[in-house]
């Protein structure tokens, strides 16, 4: 038998806890990184025969929080980077890997971050870190330990897949290990984290490990792969960043918002409720019997 666990978009400073069916817990919350907006975010977690698997995605910047359950010393963790916007977008990109973790750590779920501005934005990156980037945003790209990047925008010409330069005249570089892309015709470079902003009427690169530049087209954002990793680009039509992490266990330790900005959503039933949305405030549903 499987519990679950649905949880929508929960801004301000608390933890959530929800039972789910069967005697199984499991916590999940989501927070608004930094100018997050209103953009939809969503937790599902899933728990069966002693193996959970949560999935964070949203389609914009948020950061999430996550507590690992007691005997849990590795978890594997697959993460995708958004495509880049505009019906031309690079595709983002795929890291897959075992962590290290050691039980009551915390780490931090960021998805949809740093994408670079524009008429056709860059794709946001998806990571995982161990320190909040809500906070301090240069400690939180810090201790990154995997960055799966965006792709670069794309319109009057094709975006730069994640790690790759935006093809033709004018376009975006990809970010590379230590620097961000250099910046086409009307662009700014990539920086850490964030990709080049590509103007009125241009594209963003997509966010990364560094970000790749903006220009007519954005440029790929850089991968951060732990050892033993590996790497892909994601499908046609991945507009959503998304971290999906598994462990062996059947408990999901403390979840919740790390996000400073204030109102909530409300947490659907473990059975049959529905996620809430951004704005106002909301109430943790109760597990169904």
């Amino acid at each position: 038998m499987m519990g679950r666990v649905r949880q929508g978009s929960v801004w301000g400073h608390r933890a959530v806890k929800v039972a789910a069916a069967m005697g199984l817990t499991a916590a999940c919350a989501s927070a608004g990184l930094i100018s997050a907006g209103g953009a939809s975010a969503t937790v599902f977690c899933a728990t069966e025969i002693g193996h959970t698997t949560c999935s964070y995605d949203s389609y914009g910047p948020h950061e999430y929080f996550v507590d690992v359950p007691a005997g849990i010393t590795s978890v594997k963790v697959t993460a995708n980077g958004a495509n880049g916007g505009g019906f031309r977008g690079g595709r983002g990109g795929v890291v897959t890997a075992d962590l290290p973790v050691t039980p009551g750590q915390r780490l931090y779920i960021m998805v949809g971050n740093g994408g670079g501005s524009g008429l056709n934005p860059g794709g946001g990156f998806a990571a995982v870190a161990t320190e909040s980037a809500e906070g301090s945003w240069t400690a939180g790209m810090n201790s990154r330990l995997l960055v799966a990047p965006g792709g670069g925008g794309g319109g009057a010409g094709v975006g730069g897949d994640a790690g790759a330069a935006a093809p033709g005249a004018g376009g975006g570089q990809a970010g590379t290990d230590t620097a961000g892309g250099t910046a086409g015709i009307g662009g700014t470079d990539g920086a850490f984290g964030t990709g080049g902003a590509g103007g009125l009427v241009g594209s963003g690169g997509g966010g990364g490990y560094f970000g790749g530049g903006g220009g007519l087209n954005g440029g790929g954002g850089s991968f951060l792969v732990p050892a033993g990793g590996s790497t892909a680009l994601a499908p046609a039509g991945a507009s959503v960043a998304r971290v999906v992490v598994e462990f062996d266990s059947s408990y999901v330790g403390a979840s919740g918002s790390s996000d400073s900005g204030s109102g909530s959503g409300s947490a659907g039933s473990s059975d049959s409720g529905s996620a809430g949305s951004s704005g106002g405030s909301g109430s943790v549903g109760s597990s169904a019997s």
